[in-house]
């Protein structure tokens, strides 16, 4: 469990990176539509850690293929992707009613949170980011003191707490 968790905290803030890499492009400026206080986005890190879950625990016992694995990685990778976009859009909006981001703006889409183009692109990139770069993430994760790692659970929790609760 504490690995899974390093996972969701590393590809959390290489997610706000990439969102605040985006926003530049398409807005012409620094945008920042952070939820949390912290320089984390969790909708980007869970759309991995659920796609790592499911290759760990059965693309990769169960595919002996390396083709086929990736090619179901890339399919799992596209639909977590879509599904951690879909369960937090739409949950903001139905707790909050507030609209995180709308993929409408930019493409032909009829619903806000999920559009094949850009959902595709991200589950793309969740790909990529498990085939070249999770091996290196899986080193740091067993070379954290747990002192560190308990640190970093409690940061997390206080800005949950302090963000949706406060």
């Amino acid at each position: 469990m504490k690995k899974y968790f390093i996972y969701l905290f590393v590809y959390s803030v290489l997610g706000f990176i990439l969102e605040r890499i985006i926003n530049i492009i398409a807005y012409g400026y620094w945008y920042d539509n952070s939820i949390l206080i912290g320089p984390y986005q969790p909708l980007y890190g869970s759309g991995i850690v659920m796609a790592i879950i499911i290759y760990d625990y059965l693309i990769s016992k169960k595919v002996s293929n390396k083709y086929a694995r990736n090619i179901l990685l890339l399919i799992v990778a596209i639909l977590t992707t879509a599904i951690a976009e879909a369960t937090t859009g739409f949950g903001y909006e139905y707790l909050y009613h507030v609209t995180l981001w709308n993929y409408g703006e930019f493409f032909s889409c009829k619903v806000p949170y999920v559009c094949v183009i850009p959902t595709s692109l991200f589950g793309i990139g969740s790909y990529f980011v498990i085939i070249y770069f999770h091996p290196i993430v899986k080193q740091l994760e067993k070379a954290l003191p747990n002192y560190l790692v308990f640190t970093v659970v409690i940061m997390f929790s206080l800005d949950i707490i302090i963000t949706f609760f406060l």
